[in-house]
């Protein structure tokens, strides 16, 4: 079959476009504003919120066969910019047991401090999820893509190339248990910061998180009966999903204790904060899962911790999780909304002296 040539974002039809408070038509596309380099090539703050285009009605993506050229090509980073990123990426990296050059968790705070691209309460989370690999170690390809994903003039095209490597990193920025489903938690904190820029109260935040819990979460369920060596301590249910951190953060606020120090058993085997519980109830098919708790620190008793939106909630929801597929389905159909002001730096680090084209792609195929 003949192949449709690949088309500019200027030229894109009656592309809906986000301006960070509404959504316009916009007869001729959207264009992406970009700041103008720094005379001597460093980044400059990003002081205006471009456009982003939200979808293409036109455009027909098959996410099962994405080029990676095709991101670069739509994000318009061009060959010139990913030269100036690999110099600073090797200004700061170091090379692995493979011989193969890196970024550490404490070489990615180093980088971040020089170039101020987020805040300090989110420089593990941009780490996390641009960590592919899970290894806790930044590859070059790792850093190229998920700068190119996180750049603040990148496009959010849902139902495309940008939009769906976006929500990748979107979902795993907020999935701090590496469960691979975003429990109610993580997804409550997701859309707080979607609404950010409105004035919105908790319980309004409460009430949405809910809601949209109740639309694409789904629940997987087991009972957890705590003991210690002298016996019972409690009764709950959690999710499947939960991660080992999550689990001690539930037994903390029930028995009043901390987290730290905190160990757990599950049969003869230990569960570690890194843990899901699902890897051992589905192995095991366990409908109540008997932990027993090793060791904490009593002499702290009582203990009071900071209220998240699960203590808050009684009803199922609060054990709710929502998968990747559900939640991208939700952002093409719109159903969620100001997702692209999510996983971005807040200054550029493609600055070069010049503007050069982006890097070139293969001709779209489907394209209208």
């Amino acid at each position: 079959s003949s192949s449709s040539p690949a088309r500019p974002l200027d030229r894109i039809p009656r592309a809906r476009v986000s301006t960070g408070t509404g959504t316009m038509s916009d007869e001729k596309g959207a264009r992406c504003s970009s700041e103008p380099p720094a005379a001597d090539g460093e980044m400059q703050p990003s002081e205006s919120r471009p456009l982003k285009v939200v979808i293409d009605p036109s455009w027909s993506f098959d996410k099962e066969h994405c080029d990676p050229a095709e991101f670069f090509w739509e994000a318009k980073i061009s060959e010139e910019a990913i030269s100036v990123l690999q110099g600073r990426f090797e200004k700061y990296c170091s090379r692995d047991e493979t011989n193969e050059r890196c970024l550490t968790p404490t070489e990615w705070m180093r980088l971040n401090d020089h170039y101020r691209l987020c805040g300090t309460d989110r420089v593990e989370h941009f780490f996390r999820a641009m960590d592919r690999s899970g290894q806790g170690r930044l590859s070059w390809h790792d850093f190229l893509v998920g700068c190119s994903a996180a750049n603040p003039v990148t496009p959010h095209i849902l139902n495309s190339f940008t939009g769906y490597l976006r929500a990748q990193y979107i979902f795993e920025f907020y999935n701090v248990g590496r469960s691979g489903s975003l429990e109610f938690e993580e997804l409550a904190r997701l859309l707080v910061d979607t609404r950010k820029q409105s004035e919105i109260d908790q319980e309004d935040n409460l009430t949405f998180a809910k809601k949209v819990a109740q639309e694409l979460g789904e629940v997987s369920v087991v009972t957890v009966r705590l003991n210690n060596m002298s016996g019972p301590l409690c009764d709950f249910r959690a999710s499947t999903k939960w991660s080992g951190v999550r689990v001690r953060r539930e037994i903390a606020a029930k028995l009043q204790v901390p987290t730290q120090g905190m160990e757990l058993l599950i049969g003869e085997r230990f569960f570690e904060e890194a843990d899901i519980l699902e890897q051992i109830v589905v192995a095991e098919d366990m409908p109540t899962v008997y932990m027993t708790m090793v060791r904490t620190n009593w002499e702290l008793w009582p203990c009071n911790h900071e209220e998240t939106f699960s203590d808050k909630i009684e009803g199922l929801e609060r054990l709710t999780h929502v998968t990747f597929p559900r939640f991208y389905e939700a952002l093409t159909s719109e159903r969620l909304r100001g997702t692209s002001r999510l996983f971005r730096f807040q200054r550029q680090i493609f600055q070069t002296r010049s503007r050069t084209p982006a890097v070139g792609a293969p001709a779209r195929t489907g394209g209208a």
